[in-house]
């Protein structure tokens, strides 16, 4: 008898497996091609970036290598780079294309130039914020021996908030702005901060040491 009530209970999986696969086999096949051609297509991307990657590496190396020879050809092999805008290397590129334009400038005129370029960068969405705070860094850097305080002030506050990455490099060069204008006080509170912040890097902070004994002895620059 057990033996029947099996053999009747097969059948019924069997008759409603195959009630269940006329409704909606056609369905599954379409579901299961497509997810078959999804995964493909995924790998088939992943393979291009992967190609698009190391294409762009390649051509960043080669073009720092021109650059660090100092050849005539690199400023156009970055400046190509740099023109694909999106991605690290063409980011990395920029930035080698605006140090190169602070390096060479020879007058305030060039320097803006230089800046501007850190500016582009630092405005950059796309970036990573710490790249982007990096740039107007450099930027300000730059302006050091032309720009008013204010303007040094104005682009250099934000970075030198507690807890910045920057921070130091930020207050030193507020700092040296200070000096430059013969503004003892400012100077002398900003290498103050460098040198009573616990994270400060050692270098850093005897340069800062050493810097406000001369601005306390009253040197100007």
């Amino acid at each position: 008898m057990s033996d029947l009530f099996r053999e009747v209970d097969e059948e019924i999986r069997k008759d409603k497996a195959t009630e269940f696969w006329a409704k909606h086999g056609t369905k599954l096949l379409v579901l299961a091609t497509l997810i078959i051609a999804g995964v493909a297509g995924w790998q088939a991307y992943t393979r291009y970036e992967f190609g698009q990657r190391a294409a762009l590496g390649a051509a960043f190396e080669a073009a720092m290598a021109e650059a660090n020879a100092e050849k005539p050809e690199a400023t156009a092999s970055l400046t190509a780079l740099a023109e694909k805008k999106t991605g690290t290397y063409p980011a990395l590129a920029r930035f080698r294309l605006a140090s190169d334009l602070a390096r060479k400038a020879q007058d305030e005129a060039g320097r803006k130039d230089a800046a501007s370029a850190f500016d582009a960068l630092a405005k950059d969405a796309s970036l990573p914020a710490e790249w982007r705070e990096l740039a107007s860094l450099r930027a300000a850097y730059v302006l050091l021996d032309d720009a008013p305080l204010a303007e040094i002030e104005a682009r250099l506050t934000p970075l030198m908030a507690a807890g910045k990455p920057f921070r130091h490099s930020a207050r030193e060069a507020f700092a040296l702005s200070a000096w430059r204008v013969g503004n003892q006080d400012r100077a002398l509170e900003t290498l103050q901060q460098v040198i009573l912040d616990t994270e400060t890097p050692q270098n850093m902070r005897q340069r800062a040491e050493a810097m406000l004994a001369v601005v306390r002895a009253g040197v100007v620059k």
